[in-house]
Formats: C-alpha cells, structure tokens, sequence
C-alpha cells in the first residue's frame, strides 16, 4: 500500500514532525533493501543475527547520511555492526549491547538500533514468513518481541502486530499480551472521541496497554501508519501511568 505521507500530515498537521521522521525511516528502508542480499534462504535463523559484514558499513553509513547523524560521533558504532559484534535478535527481548566509546544513553542507542535493524528484520520476515501463527505468551513468534498494536477480526479473533519484524498473528482473544492476566477485573477498555478507528486496552496487573486498531482504518493505511496517526492515544494511555512495551514506528515508547 502506497501512502501519501505529505497527505496525511495535512489531515494531521499536529503530527507532522513524526510522520516527517517515518519518511524519513521508510526512504532508509527502501535504499538499505537495495544494499542486502537478495537470496537469503540459505541462511538459518538463528545464523542469520545481524547485517552480512560486506553490507553493514554501507548500511550504516546510508542511515547516518538520510538521518543527518553526527557520524563521527557515531563510528564505534558503525564499527561495531561492521564487525558482526551487535546481535539484532536481542534487541526485541530489550536487551541493549554496551558500545564503548559512544556517547550516547542507553536510551539513545536502543532508539537507534531499533531504527538501523528495521531493514534487517523486514527482510528475516520476507525470508521467514510467520504471519498468522499463534503468538505464544504474548511475543512475535519470529523475534519475539512484545506487540506493538492489535486488531480485531472476524471470528472474533484478535491479531497481534509487531513494530520490528512486521508478523502478524493470532493471540487469546481475552488477556493481556504483555503479562498474561486474564482477571477481566484488570482489563480495561479507554477510548477517545477524536480518535475514531483506534482504541486502547489497559491492563492494571502490570499497568501496560496496547493500542487497537480497527480493521476499517486498515483500508486507508498501513500498520505503521495506524500507529504513527494514532499517537494522541499513547499520550492518553500514558498519562493515565500506563506504559508501552514495543517501540513505534520511529522508535518511541514514550511519548512527550
């Protein structure tokens, strides 16, 4: 689906810088696809952890360039995925590596690993395609992280969409996906007026949500997107103290 994103900042000029760094992201995404290899399907999951070491530099370098990255600043970084020390795959768990000499948090790096890997998982997905499995406690079956958005189909089922690798697939249609309580005492429904299509569910046992999206916003806009344009709903969800466990489009878990 082609998304005009200049299109959708004039419906919603509030999110106009976002939506400006996810073009950002997607021009990355298009030119970096050109940089990987194009048959990946000898290669194994679990040997297929980080960029191929021929690529990697390049890879980062167009990432420091379309990001306006201070590069210098940036090069034991580079270093690091050039020489295959950086495992992707644990990125979804949370698990930040420690890069030394960058000056940059932890919070910091995390954000940009998540937006230099996107590529790499995107295409772990074309080569591993996992869509419509059954998220087993709540995590992608393909790199297991938490979901970042969900949906509800006819049955009714609820599918669970995640912000790294793209799969998609089935969970319980009743409980929460970040830390499996099923006591509907604890499950909450929020909604908001000038948020039609989208909707959140709460959960107090570990004071988490996760956005839903209606399936008839999917007919206008990708996944991505739907987070993207929904971005006034974490506001709510987090000033009333609960958090996001998946990183957005552009990387943020927390908002304001």
């Amino acid at each position: 689906m082609t998304i005009d994103i200049q299109a959708l900042i004039a419906k919603r000029p509030h999110l106009k810088d976002p939506l400006e760094m996810y073009a950002r992201w997607q021009r990355f995404h298009q030119e970096a696809g050109e940089l990987l290899p194009k048959e990946r399907s000898a290669m194994s999951a679990e040997d297929s952890r980080t960029y191929p070491r021929d690529c990697a530099g390049p890879i980062f370098r167009l990432f420091v360039s379309i990001f306006d990255l201070p590069g210098e600043e940036l090069a034991p970084l580079g270093q690091a995925l050039e020489s295959g020390e950086i495992d992707f795959m644990r990125l979804p768990l949370g698990e930040v590596p420690v890069v030394s000499a960058l000056p940059a948090t932890e919070d910091e790096l995390s954000k940009i690993l998540f937006l230099v890997s996107r590529p790499y998982f995107l295409a772990l997905r074309q080569t591993f395609p996992l869509d419509g499995s059954q998220w087993e406690d709540g995590r992608c079956p393909l790199c297991s992280a938490r979901p970042a958005l969900a949906t509800i189909v006819e049955g009714p089922q609820r599918h669970l969409h995640c912000s790294f690798c793209g799969t998609s697939g089935t969970y319980q249609f009743i409980g929460c996906p970040n830390c499996g309580s099923t006591d509907v005492s604890q499950l909450n429904t929020i909604m908001a007026e000038d948020e039609s299509g989208f909707r959140l569910a709460t959960c107090d046992a570990c004071h988490s949500y996760v956005k839903i999206v209606e399936s008839s916003i999917l007919d206008e806009m990708t996944l991505d997107l739907a987070d993207m344009a929904s971005l006034p709903l974490d506001l709510v969800a987090q000033a009333k103290g609960y958090v996001r466990m998946a990183p957005n489009p552009i990387a943020l878990k927390t908002m304001g």
